[in-house]
């Protein structure tokens, strides 16, 4: 048997790690329109400072013969791959830097994909100002540092957050 023909079988539901390089867009991802530049930074910053959160799921890619090639397709997360490939040409990291994935091939990847984007809702704007506001006076972070590690500009963080907060409050 032939290097080419052995394959390894990941289970699904397994946390892998997967150099960027060997990750792809999905052509079984829901979302069509792409993320926007200010989306991809957000994430970039995100995840400079923090790391990357959410684990990414992906599938493995096979080829017209059914062997795997090595390669993934990111079912979930490409806003978070396009971050990294950003980070890469910013030179912050390498093509080949470990990338913590979850292995999933139980589920239709394009339904998931689509269930990651529909039933998920943003912050309300009131409860982002006070968290911004919580870091400011706790941890003694600017505007700038804020900014910088969410992804938002400093004129998000500097906010008039008090009308939000009591209108929603009262």
């Amino acid at each position: 048997m032939s290097a080419k023909q052995v394959k390894t079988i990941i289970a699904s539901g397994s946390e892998i790690f997967i150099p960027l390089s060997k990750l792809k867009k999905s052509p079984r991802n829901a979302r069509k329109t792409p993320h926007s530049e200010a989306a991809i930074e957000g994430y970039a910053s995100s995840i400079a400072a923090k790391g990357i959160l959410q684990n990414l799921v992906v599938e493995p890619e096979f080829d017209a013969e059914g062997v795997a090639t090595g390669c993934y397709f990111v079912t979930i997360g490409e806003g978070r791959r396009l971050a990294e490939l950003l980070r890469v040409k910013r030179k912050e990291i390498k093509k080949t830097e470990p990338i913590r994935c979850i292995v999933h091939t139980v589920n239709d990847a394009f339904e998931i994909s689509l269930d990651e984007n529909v039933t998920r809702e943003d912050m309300h704007p009131a409860d982002q100002f006070e968290a911004f506001k919580k870091l400011a006076d706790e941890r003694g972070f600017g505007a700038e540092e804020i900014a910088a590690r969410f992804g938002v500009t400093p004129n998000v963080v500097r906010a008039n957050a008090c009308g939000w907060v009591r209108s929603r409050r009262s």
